[in-house]
């Protein structure tokens, strides 16, 4: 579809219809790696093509080196596994297709780190638990930004009269930003679609309680 100006109009993954309204539910090409965020854990990538983590070894020797620190630190340091067929997903589980896929490095939680971040005086076996918690967390919200699963969302008004084109719809509300399943990002649009619906029986209740 072309809009005005010639400029093509970027083509939605799914679609829904709630209550009237439209939601629209595109790739956001733009998203933010994970990994420049606030996080605990460290990732150590030793691959040839892919260099998504937060430290990217050129060779296997670095790459030892660097979980020989870890160890010595006491840290937590576990096997990464990638899977590369098609695009790339990540786990720290290891893959069954032993061709398509291998271990791609390491996740390192360190110990002075989760001690800081938990106000602990020693890294106890509750601590540690929960240090393996953080790397599973931070490992997943990863593999969505790696297997291009960051979302964002439109939500248009109803249908304006006798028109029945889509264009003829007025955007409402736009977000960008979401890693995630498509299923639960639609179920959260519904949500703000029926805030949206609500809203003039709430501007009613707020006017009737002020002559109460």
């Amino acid at each position: 579809m072309i809009t005005l100006f010639g400029a093509k109009k970027m083509e939605a993954i799914e679609a829904a219809e709630h209550k009237g309204y439209k939601i629209e539910i595109h790739h956001d090409d733009c998203g933010e790696s994970p990994r420049n965020w606030d996080n605990i854990c460290v990732f150590h990538i030793g691959h040839q093509r892919y260099s998504f983590g937060d430290v990217n070894h050129k060779d296997i020797e670095s790459l030892n080196k660097a979980v020989r620190e870890a160890h010595r630190n006491k840290d937590i340091v576990l096997p990464l596994y990638m899977y590369d067929h098609s695009g790339i997903t990540i786990s720290l589980s290891p893959f069954s297709c032993r061709w398509d896929s291998g271990q791609v490095g390491f996740v390192v939680v360190p110990r002075l780190k989760m001690m800081e971040e938990f106000s602990a005086k020693i890294f106890h076996p509750l601590l540690r638990a929960k240090g393996l918690k953080v790397a599973q967390g931070e490992v997943e919200i990863m593999d969505k930004f790696v297997s291009n699963q960051v979302y964002g969302f439109k939500i248009f008004g109803p249908k304006q009269g006798d028109f029945d084109d889509d264009d003829c719809r007025e955007e409402l509300e736009a977000c960008w930003g979401f890693y995630g399943e498509v299923a639960e990002l639609i179920q959260e649009c519904k949500g703000s679609v029926d805030w949206m619906v609500d809203a003039p029986k709430r501007e009613r209740e707020k006017c009737c309680s002020l002559y109460l």
